[in-house]
C-alpha cells in the first residue's frame, strides 16, 4: 500500500540550512569517529579469532545481497544510513523496499546527500517522505530491530564483507551516530523539482521515468491505471518541451545539472 503523504503537501520547511549546519555536521563526525573505532575493534577481534558478538553476513556483493534477501523478511524495524547509490541500483532496491514494507517492515532510510548524483536525488525525491530522507551521514550502516548493526567487515580473500554486530559498545555507538545523523535530515520530497507546475503525482512520475522503462511499470509502482500514467506522462512531456520520453530524459538531466547540483 502506498503510504505517501497527501498530494501537494509543502515540504519547503524541512529543507533549511540549519539542519545541515556546521555544528550538526560536527556532531555527526564525532559520532562517526566513535562508531568507526568500535567497528575496528570488533573487526580486529574477528580477525584474531577472539570472542565478540558479531558474525559475517556475507562476502562479496552477490553473497551479501543473497543473504540480506533471506534475512530481511524476519526484520521488524530498519534504520539505515546509505552513503552512495546509482539509478540502476535504485531501480532494484526501491521496489524491494516497498515489498518489505508492505509485508510489515518499519523502515527509515537516510541518504548521504553530498555523495549522490542529481539523478539519484531526483529518483529519491519521488519516494515516501515518511521513509526516505536526505542528510549528512558519511558512514554507512543499518540498525536492525534496535539490537544489531550491519557494518563493513574485514576483507576476506580480497573481498569486502558485511558483519552483523550485537556487541553492546558498538551498538551504543551506532545509536549515537544514528541520532546525530537524524538531526540533519529532511524528506527527500523537499528537493527542488526539475520543472515548474508539477503536481505531487506528476513529480513521482518524473522520478520514475529514470528507473522504469514502461508506463506499465510506473502504473504498478504508483498503483494507478496505465491510462492515468500515460495522461500524466503527456503533461510532463509538454512541460519539458519534449516530443518523446528519450528527449524528456535529456531535458531532465540538463535541468538537474542546473537546479540540483
Amino acid at each position: 500500500m502506498d503510504q505517501r503523504a497527501l498530494p501537494e503537501q509543502d515540504f519547503s520547511m524541512f529543507a533549511d540550512s540549519v539542519r545541515r549546519s556546521g555544528p550538526a555536521r560536527l556532531r555527526v563526525t564525532e559520532a562517526m569517529t566513535r562508531l568507526e573505532a568500535e567497528r575496528l575493534r570488533v573487526v580486529r577481534a574477528m580477525e584474531r579469532g577472539r570472542p565478540v558478538a558479531a558474525r559475517v553476513l556475507g562476502r562479496g556483493g552477490e553473497e551479501i545481497n543473497r543473504n540480506l534477501s533471506r534475512e530481511v523478511p524476519h526484520w521488524r524495524t530498519l534504520d539505515s544510513v546509505n552513503v552512495s547509490g546509482s539509478v540502476e541500483q535504485l531501480a532494484v532496491s526501491l521496489p524491494n523496499n516497498t515489498f518489505a514494507m508492505d509485508a510489515g517492515l518499519q523502515m527509515i532510510s537516510v541518504w548521504h546527500r553530498d555523495a549522490l548524483s542529481p539523478e539519484v536525488r531526483l529518483v529519491l525525491s519521488g519516494e515516501d517522505p515518511q521513509v526516505y530522507f536526505f542528510g549528512y551521514g558519511p558512514l554507512q550502516m543499518k540498525i536492525v530491530d534496535g539490537v544489531a548493526v550491519l557494518l563493513e567487515g574485514p576483507v576476506v580473500r580480497n573481498q569486502r564483507t558485511v558483519i552483523v554486530v550485537r556487541d553492546a559498545a558498538c551498538m551504543a555507538a551506532a545509536r549515537h551516530y544514528w541520532d546525530a545523523v537524524r538531526a540533519t535530515t529532511y524528506p527527500c520530497a523537499a528537493e527542488e523539482p526539475p520543472a515548474d507546475g508539477l503536481t505531487e503525482r506528476q513529480r513521482r512520475v518524473v522520478a520514475l521515468l529514470l528507473i522504469c522503462s514502461s508506463d506499465d511499470q510506473i502504473a504498478r509502482r504508483l498503483e494507478l491505471s496505465v491510462r492515468t500514467v500515460r495522461t500524466e506522462v503527456a503533461v510532463i512531456l509538454d512541460l519539458l518541451d519534449a516530443p518523446t520520453r528519450f528527449v524528456a530524459g535529456v531535458r531532465l538531466r540538463e535541468r538537474l545539472s542546473r537546479t540540483l547540483a
